[in-house]
């Protein structure tokens, strides 16, 4: 079996200072529950808020990022692979990505995490097999739910303005100017509510953007020069891209590019 598949990962916390994760931009599904306080969920192209018993279906590589309004909070993370995720829900968890537990399920889904978390903790050798079920029941718990009452997505009419002007112009020499004049703010309206309500900065999120399009290019297109994937997207320097490329996969992307050949 395809060890991709069979990632998993699992991780309850609780009373975190108020503050913000890593980037995250990977080639795994998520699940998270917020189970105390508030938070902003930027999730590919919108940013959600979410309040105690929503969840966040993540897709495969989404950018992703949590911005805290709490002091504190607590949340359970499922990181997995697709082996975990039921087929009929794959392809719908872009357009579920937030649901709000009710109280008729939420005892059910909590019980659900708990049994994960207690075969995550003390494995043996079902425990792999138990808790795809397990995950599979979860998942497939909200997908039939959310389509009932999906949580709409919450940003302000700027940060969609600014990301789809990314999305639109990120091969080209695009500036924080430019992208504040598309939307019609001063560049420090903008950067204050983009931050809030995505956890990027808008050059952070530029560059993660640009990033993520570079590692399709690299891994589908073969004939193409690295210098060329740079400059296509919106990197003039291929050094640079380079470096910043490495500091994200952890791996160069000549070395990526070989490892899909």
């Amino acid at each position: 079996m395809n060890k991709d598949k069979q990632y998993f990962y699992y991780q309850a916390v609780v009373d975190i200072a108020r503050g913000e994760s890593d980037n995250h931009y990977h080639n795994n599904y998520e699940i998270y529950y917020l189970t105390k306080g508030q938070c902003w969920y930027f999730i590919d192209k919108h940013s959600y808020l979410l309040s105690e018993g929503d969840i966040a279906l993540i897709p495969l590589g989404a950018i992703h990022r949590t911005s805290y309004e709490t002091p504190t909070h607590s949340r359970i993370l499922i990181n997995c692979g697709a082996w975990f995720v039921p087929t009929s829900v794959r392809d719908k968890i872009s357009d579920l990505p937030i649901f709000t537990v009710n109280p008729t399920i939420r005892k059910q889904i909590e019980r659900i995490f708990s049994s994960i978390e207690k075969e995550y903790r003390k494995p043996d050798e079902f425990s792999k097999d138990y808790i795809r079920t397990q995950v599979m029941q979860l998942l497939l718990i909200i997908a039939r739910e959310s389509l009932k009452d999906k949580k709409q997505k919450t940003e302000s009419p700027i940060v969609e303005k600014a990301v789809k002007y990314i999305s639109e112009q990120y091969h080209s020499n695009v500036t924080l100017d430019d992208i504040s004049t598309a939307c019609y703010v001063s560049r420090e309206h903008l950067s204050r509510t983009f931050k809030r309500e995505t956890g990027f900065g808008v050059n952070e999120y530029l560059n993660l953007y640009r990033l993520k399009k570079a590692d399709a290019l690299l891994r589908n297109r073969p004939d193409l020069r690295v210098v060329d994937i740079a400059l296509r997207c919106g990197y003039n320097d291929s050094n640079y891209f380079s470096k910043v490329y490495k500091k994200m996969f952890g791996v160069s992307p000549k070395q990526t590019q070989k490892s899909e050949e």
